[in-house]
């Protein structure tokens, strides 16, 4: 009997001994590259950009669409559709565009966000967030100011909101 508990045990260890066998399978490498994968395009470059406190849109503002557009050259150009609640709150138009974002009157309370503004191949490409929350009572005029930064050589400035493109204004060279 104890033959037979030593044989089977001599048998059990050599089917489960670990034999190392090569394998001919190929191995990708990480380092080589299809070359028809590799991106033609450059990424867009982002322009700063910085939201203007303290404005609001004039009430005698005539807003044509619901969501409107302005690029404004001076600060007498903007004090005409834009008054500030704060005091010396120009923004520097030399080294800036100066845009104004104004949404037609509304009892909802309405936030605008600037996300991101793109140097597309053509023109520069301005990323809005426009969000409608509550009820208000009173009716207001939705309206916000930024300041981006200003590249030469593009002849056009076009809006996105929430995503989906909407209007193109024309940069004035």
């Amino acid at each position: 009997m104890k033959n037979t508990v030593l044989l089977l045990l001599m048998i059990s260890l050599i089917n489960c001994s670990t034999k190392k066998t090569e394998t001919s399978e190929s191995t990708t490498d990480s380092v080589t590259v299809d070359s028809s994968v590799l991106a033609t395009t450059l990424a867009p470059s982002r322009l700063a950009f910085l939201p203007g406190d303290g404005f609001s849109a004039d009430n005698k503002l005539v807003l044509a669409d619901t969501v409107n557009y302005f690029i404004f050259s001076n600060a007498e150009e903007m004090k005409g559709k834009f008054t500030s609640t704060v005091a010396d709150s120009n923004p520097d138009f030399l080294i800036n565009y100066v845009i104004g974002v104004a949404c037609k009157p509304t009892t909802y309370l309405t936030t605008i966000v600037m996300d991101k503004v793109e140097v597309g191949p053509q023109s520069i490409d301005v990323y809005l967030t426009i969000e409608r929350g509550e009820q208000q009572k009173s009716r207001s005029t939705p309206a916000q100011v930024f300041a981006i930064e200003r590249r030469d050589g593009y002849s056009d400035m076009q809006f996105y909101v929430n995503g989906k493109k909407d209007k193109a204004l024309l940069l004035l060279l």
